[in-house]
């Protein structure tokens, strides 16, 4: 498929979270079926969504083809009290991990359904959410494994400051930033 001419990219808050809900669910299990990792299930998955739709100043941004849901991104700022750095190695100087609630936005997730994928839709979706941003940095975590996504990252400007296992059953993940100021 060749990128489409015009995507529709709707910005919701913590106050559409509700609404979005299902709509983010059915995409993640398009994306990864028959993907066979104990965290991409509905219901495991569906955890992390409510996790970061009930966290203040979340973001997503929805991108739509002729009212076709292509994919999405969302996150957060990190707040003051964020553990986000506590288990990357090798460890980040303090200057570097100090979060004020308003320094790092973390972006949680960004898929596309395979149609999209290749056209640039990614892209957009990414610089939709982040275009308005008042912080200074955002962070991701990338699988350690797959080199296609961490190069697709680096090629947007993100650079990997460290890896990460941030909690029981999550595999090795590189902690990856990009300056936004």
């Amino acid at each position: 498929m060749s990128a489409p001419a015009r995507l529709d990219l709707k910005h919701y808050g913590h106050t559409d979270a509700a609404a979005i809900r299902e709509l983010l669910l059915d995409v993640h299990d398009e994306v990864y079926e028959g993907v066979d990792d104990p965290l991409a299930g509905r219901d495991e998955f569906a955890k992390f969504v409510d996790h970061w739709c009930a966290r203040p100043g979340f973001a997503c941004v929805v991108a739509y083809d002729d009212g076709e849901p292509v994919g999405y991104a969302y996150g957060a700022p990190l707040s003051a009290a964020t553990t986000w750095w506590a288990k990357v190695t090798p460890p980040l100087a303090e200057p570097f991990t100090a979060e004020t609630g308003s320094r790092t936005f973390a972006l949680s997730e960004l898929m596309v359904r395979v149609p999209w994928r290749k056209t640039g839709a990614a892209r957009r979706i990414h610089d939709a959410l982040l275009g308005s941003r008042g912080e200074e940095r955002v962070t991701l975590l990338a699988h350690e494994a797959h080199d296609k996504v961490r190069v697709l990252y680096e090629g947007w400007g993100y650079r990997t400051v460290g890896e990460t296992v941030p909690f029981d059953g999550a595999p090795l993940l590189c902690a990856m930033v990009l300056d936004l100021r």
